[in-house]
Parts: C-alpha cells; sequence; structure tokens
C-alpha cells in the first residue's frame, strides 16, 4: 500500500501543530501480564522474522486466546521509549513523537490492534512484509522523510493482509509500520494506516478547544519578577483528553522550571473535541504557548 496525501498531511498536523498563546498575570494568593517469550529471542530482523511474529499473534487470535494477543502487542512496546527516541531523532522531533511513549496514549491503540488481529483471525489470508529501508514507497513521502530523519540506522518495515482468493479489486488491510529496537520488532503506533478507498475522499477535521484552564502564576516567580512564554507539547488523544504534556526549548523561551510546570499542569486540565479522520477519532500532537507575564 502506498502513503498518499492524506497521511503527509497527517505528519504535517504531528509536526507543525498551531500554538495557542495563553497569557497569564501573577496572582496575589495561590494555593501487567506475563508476556510470551519476547521478540528479541523469537523474530529475526528480516521481513520473514516480522511475518512471523505476525503470524504467532493472528494463531494466537484464532485460538480466541485474548490475553495472548494481548501479550504480544505489549511486546511490541519501545523500551525506555523515551531515551531511544531522544537518540533516535533531533530534541524538537523527538518531542513530537512521544505519543509513542505515553502509556495513557498507547492504550487506545493498542486495543485497536488487538482487535484487528482478532478480526483478521476470522478471514483466511497471509501477511505480507516489506523493509521499508530497501524500498521505499515513491513520490519521497512519509517513509523517504522518516528515514531522512533518523540520526542512527534504524530498521523499519511495513505489513498489510491479503485476502485468500480475494477479487482483482481488492485492497489489502493495512496492519502497520514496525521497527527493529533493541533486538524485537516494536509497532509504531502514532501512524494511521488505511485502505485507499477509506482515504480517497477522507476528510480530516481538527481538534477544537472545549475547555481551557487558566495556569496559575507561581508566586516565587512573580516575586522575582520572572516573567516569559513557556511552550508546551502534547497529545491529544482520540478522547479529547490531553497527555504527555511537556514544556519544550527554542529561542526565546523560557528555560525557568516554576514557569514550565506551571505551564504543564495548567495543560493537562485542558479538553478537547479530538480530531477525526474518516469520521473517527484519531490522536494528534499539539502545541500551546502560555505566556506569564508581569504587566497589569
Amino acid at each position: 500500500m502506498q502513503i498518499n496525501n492524506l497521511l503527509r498531511t497527517i505528519l504535517a498536523l504531528l509536526a507543525v501543530s498551531p500554538c495557542i498563546p495563553s497569557v497569564v498575570m501573577p496572582q496575589a494568593n495561590s494555593a501487567s501480564s506475563a508476556t510470551p517469550t519476547t521478540a528479541a529471542t523469537r523474530y529475526s530482523d528480516t521481513t520473514d522474522g516480522l511475518q512471523r511474529l505476525l503470524q504467532d499473534t493472528l494463531a494466537a487470535a484464532k485460538s480466541g486466546d485474548r490475553e495472548k494477543v494481548a501479550a504480544f502487542v505489549k511486546d511490541m512496546e519501545i523500551p525506555d521509549c523515551d531515551a531511544w527516541l531522544h537518540k533516535m531523532y533531533e530534541s524538537d522531533k523527538a518531542d513530537s513523537w512521544m505519543g509513542l511513549c505515553d502509556a495513557k496514549v498507547l492504550a487506545p491503540r493498542e486495543q485497536w490492534m488487538q482487535e484487528l488481529f482478532m478480526r483478521l483471525a476470522k478471514e483466511e489470508g497471509e501477511v505480507l512484509t516489506r523493509k521499508v529501508n530497501d524500498n521505499p514507497e515513491p513520490g519521497h513521502g512519509l517513509e523517504w522523510g522518516w528515514l531522512g530523519s533518523i540520526r542512527q540506522p534504524l530498521d523499519i518495515y511495513f505489513a498489510n493482509w491479503k485476502l485468500s482468493n480475494a477479487p482483482s479489486d481488492y485492497e489489502r488491510d493495512p496492519i502497520g509500520y514496525f521497527m527493529f529496537i533493541d533486538g524485537g520488532f516494536r509497532w509504531e503506533s502514532t501512524i494511521v494506516t488505511l485502505k485507499p478507498s477509506e482515504t480517497k475522499h477522507a476528510k480530516i477535521v481538527v481538534q477544537k478547544l472545549i475547555r481551557k484552564v487558566a495556569p496559575v502564576y507561581p508566586p516565587e516567580a512573580a516575586s522575582r519578577g520572572i516573567s516569559g512564554t513557556v511552550r508546551v507539547h502534547f497529545v491529544i488523544g482520540e478522547d479529547g483528553i490531553v497527555y504527555n504534556a511537556h514544556a519544550i526549548s527554542g529561542e526565546g523561551l523560557s528555560e525557568d522550571p516554576l514557569l514550565r510546570k506551571a505551564a504543564e499542569e495548567a495543560v493537562l486540565q485542558w479538553r478537547y473535541e479530538p480530531a477525526t479522520l474518516v469520521g473517527k477519532p484519531i490522536q494528534i500532537d499539539a502545541t500551546a504557548d502560555v505566556i506569564f507575564s508581569q504587566k497589569n
């Protein structure tokens, strides 16, 4: 399956989210289940290795063993995720992929993956795999950009599902992208993959802020005359809840720990109508600027 303009749009939204300014004035007062044998020891870093992993997961689904399917999917998480991201990507780019590391963001995506395997288990077909490094999609889209942004070697794969005896116009079901990290296959859960027919006339509806909580100006910072702008990067989940809010660095942005913490705590309380794709809620990254000013 080729990645189309829609997915490039999604990646653009992840990389360049609109900043929402919020001005804050100083206030006088302020008050696991066991996993199967790990992927590190069972599956080789090849297209055949990934195919065997996914086939074993499907076999567990066919037997009705939901617990084992969940364990397989859980084992596809990136170990020591935060450290790995900042080793693999430049700091600002790493921040835009932090949904891979947040358990609250991962949970609904992993549930989706489990249900996908349970559905495919009811069909007759086969898993097909492709190594992205050797055969990236044409058009210099998502895959080319991905390969160009990593700072260290990384083997990336794509997998989809081919239905047996399918008609000539049958569209394969995308399973997703996988990376081989620390001896095992890890699912890239933040990339949305859809069939071409689902994206041909697809429409992305951006998120809408429905509840904004004003940050509290830390009294210690206010008394010391500390002001500035804090930029917060965060994930808006499919439920509209904010996850993994963390202040990021940059030219002209505050590095004061008091202001950064106050901004993060406020943004975590914001709520959104989630972004949608083909009418379905999706998680998306965003940034917001919180301005702490001494002016009355």
